[in-house]
């Protein structure tokens, strides 16, 4: 097992791709933590991978709270002794075209999508300094790489994203911490499939060269890969996981 009684925390893994990355790991051998904000689905997902075999704990945290962040992070380090693994999955975005939106919208994305992962990482990495270990995986997506009109500053956010995983790569890198980012297409999750218009949806799949959307297993390969050795010389990368769209 790759990932064998690492304690691994998957930010916003009660459902969606946050959930997949989370069974992935359990399945690995990983203790799993889920954060997430929605405590009856966090415990469902933990009950999930515990009767599958696998090791699960659900926290409930507000992650754009920073102190709730602070205390959660703190409480694992304290109940397990070190902290292996982060995934920052947790995002968020809403299809609106550009002149709809207000500043309200855009902090909420900004928020949500890029300080988020900045706050989980301020409170981890100093424990994988302590341990000098540590595997960070981001979540990007090709939204940070590419035009979005209907999700401006959810675009903005991602690249933020990529960034923040390249400079911590190098800021880390000298006491054995690896941070790298995968950066999907269109996911195929309930979350999308209530936001994502039609009309949003089409040329996305249109300019894919699999003509399909993603699936969450597919984007937690990507994750599980860049978190374990067998990538141990990958550093501050964006994988891509897209079905070939940036290429077309």
């Amino acid at each position: 097992m790759r990932f064998k009684d690492k304690v691994t925390i998957v930010t916003g893994s009660a459902r969606g791709l946050g959930r997949a990355i989370a069974r992935g790991f359990a399945a690995e051998g990983a203790q799993v933590i889920i954060l997430d904000k929605s405590e009856e689905e966090a415990n469902k997902t933990a009950k999930e991978i515990e009767s599958e075999g696998g090791r699960a704990v659900a926290l409930k945290v507000d992650a754009t709270q920073g102190q709730e962040v602070i205390d959660a992070v703190a409480k694992i380090a304290k109940e397990w002794g070190r902290i292996d693994i982060l995934i920052n999955n947790i995002g968020w975005n809403e299809c609106v075209p550009f002149l709809e939106t207000d500043e309200d919208l855009w902090r909420l994305s900004l928020d949500i999508n890029l300080l988020v992962p900045l706050r989980f990482c301020r409170a981890v990495l100093p424990h994988m300094v302590k341990q000098k270990y540590g595997r960070v995986v981001n979540i990007a997506s090709i939204a940070g790489r590419q035009p979005r009109p209907l999700a401006v500053a959810y675009s903005a956010a991602k690249a933020g994203v990529i960034a923040i995983t390249r400079s911590l790569a190098v800021a880390m890198a000298p006491y054995n911490i690896r941070v790298n980012c995968v950066a999907p297409a269109l996911i195929e999750t309930e979350l999308l499939r209530t936001q994502a218009s039609r009309e949003y949806l089409q040329p996305i799949l249109d300019q894919t060269a699999l003509r399909r959307l993603c699936q969450p297993e597919e984007v937690a390969a990507a994750v599980l890969f860049l978190a374990s050795d067998e990538a141990s010389y990958v550093v501050g990368e964006s994988l891509h996981v897209d079905g070939g769209n940036c290429m077309l």
